[in-house]
């Protein structure tokens, strides 16, 4: 009885210590944020986690550069043949561990202090606006837009760092493009 009656009291705890947004998120999986902060987004996608998981597979995914414009000066079209060599077309056998969120914390190592001017994921659809800069250099823009499910995304990410015509600046637009297209072949689960 003791037991329970600590369990119950933690859970208490716990669950006062979450934000009505993080609250909304674990129940509905959906998030609608303005300027907020890389923790609270954080905190949020981990928390609708349970609910928009995507789910482990064979996945047949696609990662396309739309457009590369590094500023005035430069070779655009070579630019834009350098980066295509990222491009990718994989089918390949994923892990829950492998298809989690990205882990959006870290993008502050590589653009600074950011803002999540908005982050709203809900009907299947994600749309959000970052601001990150940091001392000494350009401040990013970065937009996402597209569709996710637990079967498959569409998803295009503007990066743009300063701007236009100006010391510095860079743009990147690319497509990511999944799909579940099955089990894992019994071989490759072990």
């Amino acid at each position: 009885m003791r037991a329970i009656i600590v369990l119950g009291a933690a859970t208490l705890a716990l669950s006062a210590c979450q934000s009505a947004e993080e609250k909304h998120a674990a129940e509905t999986g959906e998030i609608d944020v303005t300027n907020a902060p890389t923790d609270q987004v954080s905190k949020l996608i981990k928390a609708a986690a349970p609910k928009t998981a995507v789910k482990p597979g064979l996945w047949k995914a696609e990662l396309r550069i739309e457009a590369v414009d590094t500023g005035p000066g430069i070779d655009q079209a070579q630019q834009l043949g350098l980066a295509k060599r990222l491009e990718r077309d994989a089918i390949e056998c994923k892990t829950a561990a492998q298809l989690k969120p990205f882990d959006i914390e870290k993008l502050e190592k590589a653009a600074g202090k950011c803002t999540f001017i908005r982050y709203v994921s809900k009907g299947g659809k994600v749309d959000a606006k970052i601001q990150c800069s940091k001392p000494n250099a350009p401040a990013t823009a970065i937009l996402i837009n597209g569709t996710t499910s637990a079967t498959g995304f569409d998803v295009t990410i503007d990066n743009q760092t300063g701007a236009a015509g100006q010391p510095g600046y860079s743009l990147v637009k690319m497509r990511s493009i999944g799909t579940r297209v099955g089990e894992c072949p019994a071989s490759a689960k072990g």
